[in-house]
């Protein structure tokens, strides 16, 4: 019998910790690792007739900080290591391979809508919001010089750019603090590369970030 209660009072403190874990005014850290799908449309490089460009996939660590303000509603703020992206020639120039690499950095903020019961242990989201994407250390391969300078050297710089998100994806409880978190982020994001002989090509990245991550929640 004594232990029948024992039993009963472990569950309910168990049950009443994941109710509070998940409430309004509950923080929560996590963090994983990040892949990105570019989804590319390119222009034409001016000057180069149906010379296009694509990005590649990458990955890399991220952390993110979030803030439950309902049963329901959070916001979460992500952040992480810039991952390496290698950019290609395409259409008439995609014999050319690898013609630059730049990492990019990605700081998302989201508002997210949570499914279920604040003690579920399974529950979906969804969300909304924006993200600044920074281009930095963007280089180029001689393969673009010959295709845009001849006899020269060409450098590049890619434009920064606000982009709109979304989110889906769906966190697992372990126990009151931890969890297991996984989303797909679709992104809009436009943007202009321009070279150093004056040349231009702008491209829709629209890159499809996978992610999975550990967290906890205090």
């Amino acid at each position: 019998m004594a232990r029948s209660k024992a039993a009963a009072i472990a569950i309910l403190v168990l049950a009443c910790g994941n109710v509070l874990a998940q409430t309004d005014g509950t923080w929560s850290v996590k963090g994983g690792y990040n892949q990105f799908f570019p989804q590319v449309k390119s222009g034409t490089i001016t000057g180069v007739p149906g010379g296009k460009v694509d990005v590649g996939d990458g990955g890399a660590p991220f952390a993110s900080l979030s803030y439950v303000f309902s049963d329901s509603v959070s916001a979460e703020l992500a952040f992480g290591v810039p991952p390496k992206l290698d950019i290609g020639g395409r259409g008439t120039i995609e014999q050319a391979g690898k013609i630059a690499d730049a990492k990019v950095w990605s700081p998302i903020l989201m508002l997210q809508y949570r499914f279920g019961r604040p003690h579920t242990v399974f529950r979906p989201y969804i969300g909304v919001g924006g993200t600044y994407v920074k281009f930095t250390s963007v280089n180029t391969t001689p393969i673009l010089s010959m295709l845009t300078n001849p006899g020269g050297t060409t450098s590049a710089a890619i434009d920064n750019a606000w982009g709109a998100v979304a989110q889906i994806g769906a966190m697992y409880s372990l126990n009151a603090h931890w969890f297991i978190d996984g989303s797909i982020v679709p992104m809009r994001v436009k943007t202009t590369a321009r070279l150093s002989t004056g040349q231009t090509v702008d491209v829709k990245v629209d890159p499809v970030l996978v992610n999975l991550a550990l967290g906890y929640r205090f």
